[in-house]
């Protein structure tokens, strides 16, 4: 008796199981949608049975909306072919992550600020050994800089590029991480806190480029030819 009890309270449910079906309601109705208890009903188990898995529901939903990542390793696949040097990659870069974040902010807000990033790492490790189909299409960029240990790390990871390439000095880099950064931080609370519509997202990602190509033209050693993002049809 007190097997069956034990087996009705979990449900024989895995880790994969919780993350899919919470990622099956922010599709279909948004993030605000999930909660422990409605995950419990629909997945018929415990409230409690959760917590096996995970420490709290914002913990669920960061795996779940993980998923979210599938766009912009697409769009990095598809914008790669048409980089040129080193600072086509750079801003080419935040061009194809602000496109897929402006689009969805309230998930990459969670994915890159509101989750701690000391477990980030062992997350992300986690989850693309759960869901190895979600990584499969990812590039070389991607992989780079999935498992740096922070948001202003993974870019520094692409300004290490540069400084490699002899296109901008170290000092120079640094500031260039942390004034990117915190422009991108500054886009991003405005489209959380006044929200955007689909017709505006364009125009958004557009003068945030202008903005992280203004800066990388102040701070380069050596634009290598580079003459910003939109500069011709080829980034379009």
């Amino acid at each position: 008796m007190e097997q069956q009890t034990k087996s009705n309270y979990f449900k024989g449910l895995s880790k994969r199981d919780y993350i899919e079906k919470a990622y099956e309601i922010i599709q279909n109705e948004g993030i605000a949608a999930v909660s422990i208890r409605r995950i419990a009903k629909e997945m018929g188990c415990s409230s409690a049975s959760m917590y096996r898995y995970f420490g709290n529901l914002t913990e669920l939903l960061f795996y779940a909306e993980l998923r979210e990542l599938q766009g912009y390793i697409k769009r990095l696949n598809a914008s790669e072919k048409r980089w040129k040097n080193v600072w086509d990659i750079y801003v080419g870069v935040w061009d194809c992550y602000a496109r897929e974040a402006f689009q969805k902010p309230e998930a990459y807000d969670l994915l890159f600020f509101k989750y701690s990033n000391m477990k980030l790492q062992k997350v992300f490790k986690e989850y693309y050994e759960m869901f190895p189909e979600d990584i499969e299409d990812a590039n070389h960029i991607f992989a780079e800089m999935l498992y740096a240990p922070s948001f202003v790390g993974r870019d520094f990871r692409m300004c290490s590029r540069c400084i490699r390439a002899n296109a901008i000095n170290y000092y120079e880099a640094i500031q260039l991480n942390r004034v990117v950064c915190m422009t991108y931080k500054g886009y991003l609370k405005t489209i959380l806190d006044d929200g955007i519509r689909e017709e505006q997202i364009e125009g958004r990602v557009r003068e945030f480029i202008s903005d992280v190509d203004m800066i990388v033209m102040k701070l380069a050693k050596d634009l290598k030819g580079y003459n910003g993002y939109y500069s011709t049809k080829k980034n379009i």
